[in-house]
């Protein structure tokens, strides 16, 4: 009986692993699609990330900025700015739903991911990872 309860344990607490983590996945698959393409990825801190401070309009969005992250991709002169949110829920009340749906149907968003600064090829790069 010991030993079918470990095992139901152990599955439960993978199963709760997997689902956690499977947030990631698409920041990297966006990251991967970038260094594929020859871009230098750069984190960069919330707090000195203007396209950042530039969509977090209330003091309780601003008040918990380092709950988010934000990544650069460099290329000779092309460059895009990405932002990941703690969830694609809070990166729609951020944005709005309408705002939130245009982005999307137009391929600026990724799960919770958002493409807020870029070139074309970035645009590109990130709109099929």
């Amino acid at each position: 009986m010991k030993k079918l309860l470990k095992i139901f344990c152990t599955v439960a607490l993978i199963s709760v692993l997997a689902f956690a983590l499977s947030g990631c996945g698409e920041t990297a698959t966006v990251k991967n699609a970038f260094k594929n393409a020859g871009y230098e990825i750069t984190n960069v801190e919330p707090d000195d990330s203007d396209e950042l401070k530039a969509l977090l309009k209330t003091d309780e969005q601003k008040k918990d900025i380092e709950k988010y992250k934000v990544f650069r991709c460099k290329h000779f002169e092309r460059t895009a700015t990405v932002v990941i949110f703690p969830s694609e829920k809070t990166l729609k009340e951020v944005l709005g739903e309408t705002t939130f749906n245009s982005k999307t149907k137009d391929g600026y968003i990724k799960g919770s991911c958002y493409l807020v600064k870029s070139c074309t090829d970035a645009y590109y790069i990130f709109k099929n990872a």
